[in-house]
């Protein structure tokens, strides 16, 4: 059972650890944990501490540590991916896969061709809470030590304030020359790379040429054109295969 704890929660001194919030619930009524089981706390930093029940109370779960250590399992090099936002629950699943594939983070970015409008910025925070939670819920399922982070719906404008050092690319179905294998061999090692998917549709060819003129790098995944679904995973992929993550 593993379980992410903010850093107020883990008192190393004590060697003690509490799970509070939702998962005290999740705890008592589906795993039906009991004082004595084992399970893995693991907090902002990428530490993972083992740890057995001690206390089960109403509103928090009393852990004992018994051992800590950095997790492996985090990639070297950081990768955002901005997601041009898709219709439907794509997005859930691309946060899905693309945490399991390594991702560090997903901004939601409204472009041109972006079918889905919020009508005030509450309900894009209340979308986002819940993409934060399925992200939660998939680096549970997949073993990492640090929940991707997913940031604020932006406009494509916003795009080039939130990236900043590192390599930035955008995979362009009207790019036939710069594969992305090769733009990563002539720019690694990078200290952090950006990924900019567009939505069904794609990019417009201003919205392209724009993130150009912003210094994004455009590429071809390959001979066919991927689903907005597809394009961040396969890039995401590919470009932990290259980095050796």
């Amino acid at each position: 059972m593993r379980f992410f704890v903010p850093d107020a929660n883990i008192d190393k001194e004590k060697a003690k650890a509490f799970i509070t919030g939702s998962d005290v619930s999740h705890l008592k009524t589906v795993l039906r944990a009991s004082v004595g089981d084992e399970l893995t706390l693991c907090d902002t930093a990428g530490v993972a501490y083992q740890c057995t029940v001690a206390e089960i109370l109403r509103d928090r779960v009393v852990c004992e540590i018994k051992s800590s250590e950095f997790c492996p399992s985090e990639p070297r090099v950081p990768v955002i991916l901005l997601q041009g936002i898709p219709k439907g629950d794509k997005m859930e699943f691309i946060i899905q896969k693309c945490v399991e594939l390594g991702v560090n983070g997903i901004i939601p970015v409204i472009t041109e061709r972006t079918v889905v409008k919020f009508d005030t910025k509450q309900d894009a925070d209340k979308k986002v809470a819940r993409w934060q939670k399925i992200a939660a819920e998939a680096s549970k399922q997949c073993g990492r030590n640090v929940i991707p982070f997913i940031g604020e719906v932006v406009k494509l404008k916003d795009v080039f304030k939130e990236t900043g050092d590192g390599l930035r690319i955008i995979p362009y179905e009207n790019e036939h020359e710069t594969t992305l294998k090769r733009l990563l061999k002539e720019n690694l090692p990078a200290d952090k790379i950006y990924v900019f998917i567009g939505p069904e549709g794609g990019f417009s060819l201003q919205e392209a040429e724009t993130c150009v003129k912003e210094g994004f790098r455009p590429v071809t995944l390959g001979k066919r054109i991927l689903r907005t679904e597809t394009a961040g995973m396969a890039a995401l992929a590919a470009i932990r295969y290259e980095i050796g993550d």
